[in-house]
């Protein structure tokens, strides 16, 4: 039974068992008794704050997996994984994770900068990485800076609801941009494949080589019936079940059942219409556009620079989880692109870190980072902002617990890090729909319209973990597929992962819902915070050839 005080006002949120959560207010002298999903029950308290009760009274994960994801065991069947969350700030004089933290809302006043205006507990990129005991490590993309100019920007929430923009999408944007398939790993032998559907598109990508692939239209050239429906292993080749017709793993026409009855067809159906294909870091790529730029150009020098250490096509997918979503698919990718609502989404991540006003903000082309180097020390939104010697000094701590944990994983390869490295885990995002977190965090995030309804989107998760570079990995971890009514926390392989995303979904559906009756009919996005969405919502309008504000 969970029991934690909201970091805010110190009130107590017991689990009651039963989906229930006694609130305890000793400030007031009021308590009451609420569902998990917020609604009051009993007593003189009768409000109380939604995501922590979720939080304390959701659906519990089974025991040995209430574990922070970024260090969740990595071998099926282990029971035991990496320090707790909060141990990772314990200093190297031995003294004890720092206690919960509550202290009360005064608001962050934020701060003139060089580079703008900024959290008032917002410490230099400069001196932490100056101060990195592994100078000469640093990438020197970790040095750049480059936050998204201007300031707020407003939406229209057509965007998201309007099935005309949906349209676009398909024609504009899935017809026309890279897009992020699988990991090579999911068809790991010659005439494996894999079905990629994306709105009314569909994609058969199969393996056709060691390091080769090849991406189909998933629909046979005589009456269009789908080829594939669903993945498979060992083919060798690509039969239409309805008629028979045929044709090689490269595409290439094998068999045209009863070819006396169509002089001529073979010449129009001899090869089947098909997408670019690339890999990048372990992932399989497809872009149906023929004229489209390399895969490496869209990625940019900037993002490959970046993840280039961390050799992410050694990773071991331990886990993949799949879910969908009452909302659009911009809609629930926006939720994980700022850290923005952590302080009112995630409250229990108040008691043991700061509350991410000061994390940091770049955006590269295609490509956004966050939280790059900003050290959850401070939580100005509390009054607590602490000096910059407390900030590196807790940083350089949670780098050598990271250490000790991944020298268990990858051995003496740690040693090629620097201090910045081994605490990344950036929450970062490449256009239009793939979220490869940095570093050690393991989260990659894709979200997808689901069919042709812009109302719903399907969700996918996968956690990449750490794996030595010589030693053969185990097989992908197979497609976890929710309900759309289960919880996150039916998939415990996320770790605690899970019970953070049931706190983000609430807020998808209500988002998608508000959308439908707000007036004025457009969103804000903050000049700062969400400039990444902001990048997004940019790369978005050029893309679709939407005019300003459209």
């Amino acid at each position: 039974m969970r029991r934690l005080p909201h970091p805010i006002n110190g009130a107590i949120y017991e689990d009651l068992g039963e989906g229930r959560v006694r609130v305890q207010d000793d400030n007031s002298g009021k308590s009451g008794i609420f569902s998990w999903d917020g609604k009051w029950l009993e007593g003189d308290l009768t409000q109380a704050d939604l995501h922590l009760l979720v939080h304390v009274g959701g659906q519990d994960l089974p025991e040995g997996r209430d574990i922070y994801w970024g260090m969740l065991p990595v071998m099926p069947g282990e029971q035991t994984g990496g320090p707790d969350y909060a141990s990772r700030f314990k200093s190297d004089k031995n003294t004890p994770p720092p206690p919960p933290v509550i202290g009360k809302f005064v608001g962050d006043p934020g701060k003139e900068t060089e580079k703008g205006f900024r959290s008032s507990s917002h410490v230099d990129l400069e001196y932490i990485l100056s101060n990195d005991r592994n100078l000469d490590k640093v990438p020197d993309v970790y040095w750049l800076e480059s936050p998204m100019t201007g300031g707020p920007m407003k939406v229209p929430t057509a965007r998201f609801i309007d099935k005309r923009y949906h349209d676009l999408e398909v024609d504009r944007l899935w017809k026309r941009t890279w897009q992020m398939v699988c990991r090579a790993d999911d068809i790991p032998e010659v005439g494996d494949y894999h079905v990629y559907e994306i709105a009314s598109l569909s994609f058969v990508v199969v393996r056709t080589g060691e390091n080769e692939f090849k991406a189909h239209y998933n629909a046979c050239l005589h009456r269009g019936r789908l080829l594939k429906e669903m993945d498979g292993k060992g083919a060798k080749d690509l039969r239409c079940p309805f008629h028979g017709w045929t044709w090689d793993l490269e595409g290439g026409l094998k068999h045209l059942t009863c070819e006396w009855d169509l002089p001529g067809v073979a010449d129009d159906v001899g090869q089947l219409p098909g997408a670019q294909v690339a890999t990048w870091g372990g992932f399989v790529f497809i872009n149906p556009d023929p004229d489209a730029e390399p895969l490496e150009d869209f990625l940019g020098p900037v993002m490959l620079g970046h993840y280039k250490k961390f050799k992410l096509e050694n990773r071991y997918k331990q886990a993949h989880v799949r879910k969908t979503i009452n909302a659009n698919w911009k809609i629930a990718q926006e939720a994980f692109m700022e850290a923005y609502h952590i302080a009112a989404t995630h409250p229990q991540l108040l008691l043991i870190g700061g509350d991410s006003a000061d994390v940091r903000y770049d955006v590269f082309g295609n490509w956004g980072r966050a939280q790059h180097v900003s050290p959850p020390a401070s939580s100005p939104h509390r009054g607590i902002v602490r000096e910059k010697e407390q900030v590196l000094e807790r940083w350089q701590a949670s780098a050598d617990a990271n250490a000790k944990y991944l020298r268990s994983l990858i051995g003496d390869e740690v040693d090629e890090y620097s201090d910045a490295e081994l605490n990344d885990s950036c929450f970062n995002d490449l256009f239009p729909n793939m979220h490869p977190w940095g570093g050690w965090a393991r989260i990659v995030f894709r979200f997808r319209p689901l069919g042709d309804d812009p109302n719903y989107c399907q969700m996918d998760i996968m956690l990449l973990a750490p794996w030595p570079e010589h030693k053969e990995r185990p097989p992908a971890a197979q497609v976890n597929e929710l309900r759309p009514d289960q919880s996150w926390c039916d998939a415990p392989e996320l770790g605690t992962l899970a019970r953070i995303l049931e706190q983000d979904s609430m807020n998808m559906a209500n988002v998608h819902a508000g959308m439908k009756t707000k007036q004025p009919p457009y969103v804000w996005y903050a000049g700062y915070q969400e400039g990444k969405i902001r990048n997004f919502h940019e790369n978005y309008r050029r893309k679709l050839g939407l005019a300003e504000g459209e």
